[in-house]
C-alpha cells in the first residue's frame, strides 16, 4: 500500500503532522510513505521517520489544485501510484477534497490543519483534532505518538526516546551539554536575549552551546547582540546552519535543549532530545510537542512571553537535571 501526505505548513507543523502519520502508516500498514511537503522538516524526517521519500510542491505542481481548471499533469503522476492521500490542505468538505480524488482514483482522507473554535476552547491538542476526523473517515488509527526523526550521535548510535540522561548527581550536571536556542519565526514567540544569558549564567557548571539561524542573526542583530556577546566573552559554541539536516547531527549530541516555541524545538523533541519549551502567545496545550521527554514552560493562558521568569525555566530545567524528565506543564509565576 502506498501513502501519500500533502502537507504545506511550517518546520514544527510538519513535526506535528509526523504524529499522525505514523499513525496512519501503523493502522493501514503502508510499504511506502512519500510526503511532498513544503517544510524542510519533511525532507529531513525522509529516510528517518515513518516517511519514506520526499518531493517539494514545486516538483509535483501542488499548487495548481488551488487555481481554476484541471491541475498540471505532473501532480497527477506523483499521485497515480497512491492508494491513500493524507491531505494536511483542507478540511473534508472542502473542493480539493473533490479534486485530489478526481485527479487520482485514490482514498482521500483531508484534515484542515487550522484549529477549529472547539480546539482552541477546550485547549485541545491540534493531533487530537486530527485523530478524531481521521476516524470519523473511517479510519480507526491508533492515538498518536511523539514524533520521532532518527539522527545518529557520536558513535553512530541513534539516541532512543525517553533516553535517560548521563551520569547522576554533580558529575552529571557537570557533564551535561546544553542547547540554547533563543530564535524563533516570530518576535513574539521570542523570550528575551537577556533572560536567556541569565538563565546559561545559572546553569553552571553544565557546557553551554547556542543556536541560531542565518536569517535570524540578519533580520534582528539588536535583538541577538547579547548573545552574540557572551559567546565572544565566555568562547562558548555557536551553530549558526541552514542546513537542517547539519543542524539536527549537532543537537543529537546535546543532553537537553531549552527554546521558544519554534520549529526547531519541535524538531528537537523529535529527536528525543530532552526538551524545554517555552511559550507565551501561544497555547501549548494545542500546540505543545508531544512526548513524556518535553516540559513546557508559560502561562497558564496565552499570553506576551515576557509573563515567563527567568525563575521559572531554571526550576523546569533543574527538575529535568536531577531526575528523568516527566512531562507537565508549569506556570511562570
Amino acid at each position: 500500500m502506498n501513502l501519500v501526505v500533502l502537507h504545506q505548513g511550517a518546520i514544527g507543523d510538519f513535526v506535528l503532522a509526523l504524529s499522525v502519520i505514523q499513525a496512519v502508516r501503523a493502522c493501514t500498514g503502508a510499504d511506502r510513505v512519500l510526503a511532498i511537503a513544503g517544510a524542510p522538516s519533511a525532507r529531513l524526517a525522509a529516510g528517518r521517520s515513518a516517511v519514506d521519500a520526499w518531493l517539494s510542491p514545486e516538483t509535483a505542481a501542488l499548487y495548481t489544485l488551488f487555481r481554476e481548471g484541471e491541475p498540471d499533469g505532473r501532480l497527477a503522476d506523483c499521485l497515480k501510484d497512491a492508494d491513500l492521500i493524507l491531505s494536511f490542505l483542507s478540511s473534508p468538505s472542502d473542493e480539493i477534497q473533490h479534486r485530489l480524488v478526481r485527479i487520482s482514483g485514490a482514498r482521500v482522507i483531508s484534515l484542515d490543519p487550522r484549529p477549529t473554535a472547539e480546539t482552541i476552547a477546550t485547549r485541545t491538542h491540534i493531533t487530537a483534532q486530527w485523530t478524531a476526523v481521521i476516524r470519523t473517515q473511517g479510519l480507526a488509527i491508533p492515538e498518536p505518538s511523539p514524533a520521532q526523526i532518527r539522527i545518529s550521535r557520536e558513535g553512530g548510535a541513534c539516541r532512543p526516546h525517553s533516553a535517560p540522561l548521563p551520569k547522576t548527581g554533580d558529575q552529571r550536571r557537570a557533564a551535561m551539554r546544553i542547547l540554547i536556542h533563543p530564535g524563533a519565526g516570530s518576535p513574539a514567540k521570542c523570550w528575551p536575549a537577556e533572560r536567556f544569558v541569565a538563565l546559561a549564567d545559572a546553569l553552571a557548571p553544565a557546557t553551554i552551546h547556542w543556536m541560531l539561524g542565518p536569517a535570524e542573526l540578519e533580520c534582528d542583530p539588536v535583538r541577538f547582540a547579547p548573545i552574540r556577546q557572551r559567546v565572544a566573552a565566555r568562547n562558548e559554541p555557536l551553530l549558526v546552519e541552514e542546513d537542517l539536516l547539519r543542524a539536527a547531527e549537532h543537537i543529537a549530541n546535546m543532553d537537553l535543549y531549552i527554546g521558544n516555541d519554534a520549529g526547531m524545538t519541535h524538531i528537537v523533541a523529535a529527536l528525543s532530545i530532552p526538551t524545554i519549551a517555552i511559550y507565551g502567545p501561544t497555547d501549548p496545550n494545542v500546540w505543545r510537542p508531544l512526548g513524556h521527554h518535553v516540559r513546557t514552560v508559560g502561562p497558564s493562558t496565552p499570553s506576551p512571553i515576557t509573563a515567563v521568569t527567568t525563575e521559572a525555566v531554571l526550576r523546569a530545567s533543574a527538575a529535568v537535571r536531577s531526575s528523568p524528565f516527566i512531562a507537565r506543564h508549569d506556570d511562570p509565576t
